[in-house]
């Protein structure tokens, strides 16, 4: 009688067959991710353009009757233009729009990097830069949106520039401790307290080196001023005192700050401040 062979599967086709199986799992997940994360950024775009077409629909009510209220609580009639505050928590209030990165955060908040918010920001009075940030692309995104509070009420301007959040996106928050200033070139300088209340009316101009918090040696270690009778050494990290940098210099050089009257707080978190005096809020060293 022959014996029965039973025939089967090598161990080297095994594993050729585990290794094809592996590579085309690999193959997928890119695919799928890269799918996922064009996703995202059209949804991110499309609340760009929706809070775009909410804040132009909003100020024609103005045109079309100044006793009309404008984002539910500011008045057509009113001498001042709404704030970016005003503005943005009326969008994420009301429009419903959700963040397609993370659910549980806001889509409008003041730093562009973080994945899917979109920004608001008063460039000049009356017009407003509604913007967001491609990590993927490395592209900003700005639509200049204005108003009948501007002196120059026009249609909105989109544009785009070349705009690098992967250094910023990984990067550990701002602290008191370990301060560092929000860009690289020169800006308008102010002395804080650790709860970012200024210290000292008036604005310094200086480079980006005249901000780093340095240790007891070298640098801007010994530069000091005097607040209360008291010395004291804002570039020292054992200081009770910061100097930041509000503002940052214009294309042209021009380095000025509408926080030297001592009217804005500074926040390490997130390196934004708030005019104390408008409630606007704005990115430290744009």
């Amino acid at each position: 009688m022959q014996k029965k062979i039973v025939k089967g599967f090598t161990l080297i086709e095994l594993l050729v067959v585990m290794a094809i199986l592996s590579i085309l799992t690999g193959v997928g997940v890119v695919a799928y991710n890269g799918y996922t994360l064009a996703a995202k950024e059209t949804a991110t775009k499309a609340n760009q353009t929706k809070i775009v077409n909410n804040m132009e629909s909003e100020f024609a009510k103005c045109k079309l009757d100044k006793d009309s209220k404008i984002f539910d609580t500011h008045a057509c009639s009113s001498s001042s233009r709404p704030s970016p505050n005003t503005i943005s928590n009326f969008t994420n209030n009301k429009l419903g729009l959700k963040n397609p990165y993370n659910n549980t955060l806001p889509v409008v908040q003041s730093d562009i990097c973080t994945s899917g918010s979109v920004s608001i920001v008063e460039k000049e009075v009356g017009t407003y830069d509604v913007a967001y940030a491609s990590v993927k692309k490395q592209t900003k995104y700005n639509s200049l949106v204005s108003s009948g509070w501007s002196s120059n009420y026009s249609k909105t301007k989109s544009t785009e520039i070349a705009y690098n959040c992967t250094a910023i996106a990984g990067a550990p928050k701002n602290s008191f401790e370990n301060y560092k200033p929000p860009n690289s070139g020169a800006g308008a300088g102010i002395i804080v307290d650790k709860d970012g209340n200024i210290v000292q009316n008036g604005a310094h101009a200086c480079s980006a080196d005249c901000f780093q918090t340095y240790p007891n040696a070298g640098g801007m270690n010994n530069w000091y001023t005097v607040v209360n009778g008291q010395k004291i050494y804002p570039t020292r990290s054992d200081s009770p005192y910061r100097f930041v940098m509000f503002e940052g210099a214009s294309p042209s050089g021009n380095i000025a700050s509408q926080c030297g009257g001592g009217n804005c707080k500074y926040n390490f978190a997130d390196d934004t401040f708030t005019n104390t005096t408008s409630g606007q809020t704005f990115k430290a060293g744009e």
